[in-house]
C-alpha cells in the first residue's frame, strides 16, 4: 500500500473503542446492532427474529437500527475512531476508491495488527458511522463492497460494462494484464481490478485469470457441463464410466448423479461422439463417430464400396481419427465381411454385416 498508514493506528484499542461507543446507544439500540451487526455472535440475526424478542415489527427494528447509525455518526468524534476511520480512507484511495468489503477488511486488520485478534464484524460497524464512506450491500450483482465519498457509483457501472465486453468479445479467460491493456477509460489498474472483484459475474481463477461467471465452460450449471469440462481438462476421449468416476471427484456438488444419468447426457446431446465400446470425444475434436470398424466401413463407403488397398484403409483411418494400426489390422482380419480379394486389397461385403449398430458415421 502506498497511502500512509496513520500514526498510531496500532496503538488503538480497538475493544476498548468499541464498548465505549456502543455505550453511547440505549440498551435497547446497543443490543439490536450487536445482533444485526454480529459483534459478539458469529452469524447476525435478522429483523423478523430481533422484531419477535421485542414484539415490534422488522420495520420498527430496521427504524431503530438507523437511527442508532445515525446518532453514532453525529457524536462520534472519538480520535481512535478517527484513525480507524481514515485507515479505511487510506486503502480505498490506494485501490481506486472502492473495494470489496472482505479485501478492506482484511487489510486493515494486517495494518492494525493481526495478533490482536480484531473481530471483523466490528470493523465494519465502526465503518458505517463514518460519514465519509459509503458501503453497497450484497446484492444479486455486486459483493458488498465500500466506496469513498468522492467516489461515483456510475463510473463502477461503466467500468463493469466496458471489463464484461472485452471479456465477452474474446470468449476466453485472460489475465489481469490482458484485460487492462484493452480499457479505454481512464482508470488506473488499482481501480480496475478492484472492479473486478466486486462483480459477482467476474471469476478469478486459480491461476489469477479473470473469466465471466455466464461462461458455462467456467461454471457449469448441468451435468453436460461439467462432462465438457472435464474432456477439455483431459484432452482425450474417456470410456464413461471414467467419466463419472472424474465428475464425483472433480464436481463434488454433482456427488449425487448416477452412472445412467451421466450416460443419458452422452447420448443425448450432440456435442459428444460415441467412439466406440463405451467411450466418448467431443464433436469439436471432429472425430467420426463409432468404432474402428465403424470408421473402416465408413471409408468404403466413401471410395463407393470398390475394394481398397490396406494401407490407403489404414491411411484414411487415420484421418479421422488416432488409432494404433495394429487395431486397424486386427479389425480386418476379425470382421468375415471385410473380405480380402488380394494381396493386402480387401472389399466390404455389406450384405454379410449383420452387426445390430450403426455401421458408419454420419460424420465422416
Amino acid at each position: 500500500m502506498t497511502y500512509p498508514v496513520p500514526t498510531n493506528v496500532r496503538d488503538v484499542n480497538f475493544t476498548e473503542l468499541m464498548s465505549r461507543i456502543l455505550g453511547l446507544l440505549t440498551a435497547k439500540e446497543k443490543d439490536i446492532i450487536e445482533r444485526r451487526f454480529a459483534i459478539k455472535a458469529p452469524k447476525k440475526e435478522t429483523l423478523d427474529r430481533i422484531g419477535r424478542s421485542y414484539s415490534i415489527t422488522r420495520e420498527r427494528v430496521r427504524q431503530i437500527e438507523a437511527v442508532a447509525i445515525q446518532k453514532l455518526a453525529r457524536i462520534s468524534q472519538d480520535p481512535s475512531m478517527q484513525l480507524v476511520h481514515n485507515l479505511a480512507r487510506g486503502i480505498l484511495k490506494d485501490n481506486g476508491a472502492v473495494m470489496v468489503e472482505t479485501k478492506l477488511i482484511e487489510a486493515m486488520i494486517e495494518l492494525m495488527g493481526e495478533g490482536k485478534q480484531l473481530n471483523p464484524n466490528s470493523l465494519k460497524f465502526a465503518l458505517r458511522v463514518s460519514r465519509h464512506l459509503n458501503k453497497q450491500d450484497k446484492n444479486q450483482f455486486y459483493r458488498a463492497f465500500w466506496f469513498t465519498e468522492d467516489f461515483r457509483l456510475q463510473d463502477l457501472r461503466e467500468l463493469m460494462r466496458e471489463i464484461t465486453d472485452i471479456l465477452d468479445s474474446e470468449k476466453k479467460v485472460m489475465s489481469f494484464e490482458e484485460v487492462y491493456e484493452r480499457i479505454e477509460s481512464d482508470h488506473n489498474a488499482k481501480a480496475v481490478e478492484s472492479v473486478m472483484h466486486v462483480d459477482w459475474n467476474f471469476m478469478v481463477l486459480k491461476d489469477g485469470r479473470y473469466g465471466l461467471k455466464s461462461w458455462r465452460f467456467l461454471n457449469p450449471r448441468s451435468i453436460k457441463d461439467c462432462i465438457i469440462i472435464l474432456l477439455n481438462r483431459h484432452k482425450k476421449p474417456m470410456h464413461f464410466r471414467d467419466i463419472l468416476t472424474c465428475l464425483l471427484k472433480e464436481f463434488p456438488k454433482r456427488k449425487r448423479v448416477t452412472l445412467q444419468a451421466c450416460h443419458n447426457e452422452l447420448i443425448r446431446h450432440d456435442d459428444f461422439v460415441l467412439l466406440g465400446r463405451g467411450t466418448y470425444g467431443l464433436k469439436e475434436w471432429n472425430m467420426s463417430a463409432g468404432t474402428v470398424c465403424d470408421l473402416i466401413v465408413s471409408v468404403f463407403k466413401d471410395n463407393r464400396f470398390e475394394p481398397m488397398r490396406r494401407k490407403d484403409i489404414i491411411e484414411k483411418v487415420l484421418d479421422r481419427r488416432e488409432v494404433r494400426l495394429g487395431t486397424i489390422s486386427l479389425n480386418l482380419q476379425k470382421y468375415p465381411f471385410f473380405r480380402r480379394v488380394g494381396r493386402a486389397v480387401y472389399e466390404y461385403v455389406e450384405s454379410i454385416d449383420n452387426r445390430k449398430r450403426i455401421k458408419y458415421s454420419n460424420l465422416s
